[in-house]
């Protein structure tokens, strides 16, 4: 990846943690059109991706504080959190497959997690 300036990478980043474009614009002191644009930049949207678990924690502490009832997209995000997870070579010991316990990521308890669920 490229040098990439400044105000485009700190745009990259807030819509990463869930700021809407003409919130992110408005930070970054540009257009919504250009914010726009920078969505096409392969540079920006990898900016993006990398920074994106930040909007999906937001989304699901959200759900789970009741500061929205979006229970979908809750859901999505933390699958989109365990979808990216990497896999620690070192965790499983040389064993093939990791359990279930070891893929767990999400931290919730158990009554966050049906909560989740819709029980």
């Amino acid at each position: 990846m490229q040098v990439i300036y400044p105000p485009k990478e700190r745009a990259a980043k807030l819509l990463a943690v869930g700021e809407s474009i003409p919130e992110v614009a408005t930070a970054v002191k540009k257009s919504e059109q250009t914010v726009k644009l920078w969505l096409l930049d392969e540079d920006f949207r990898q900016i993006l991706i990398e920074n994106a678990a930040g909007a999906a924690i937001r989304i699901i502490v959200g759900y789970l504080t009741d500061e929205h009832h979006d229970k979908d997209k809750a859901m999505v995000a933390l699958a989109l959190l365990r979808m990216n997870k990497p896999v620690s070579p070192t965790r499983h010991k040389g064993r093939d497959r990791l359990t279930e316990d070891e893929t767990d990521i999400d931290g919730f308890s158990e009554e966050q997690l049906k909560r989740l669920e819709g029980d």
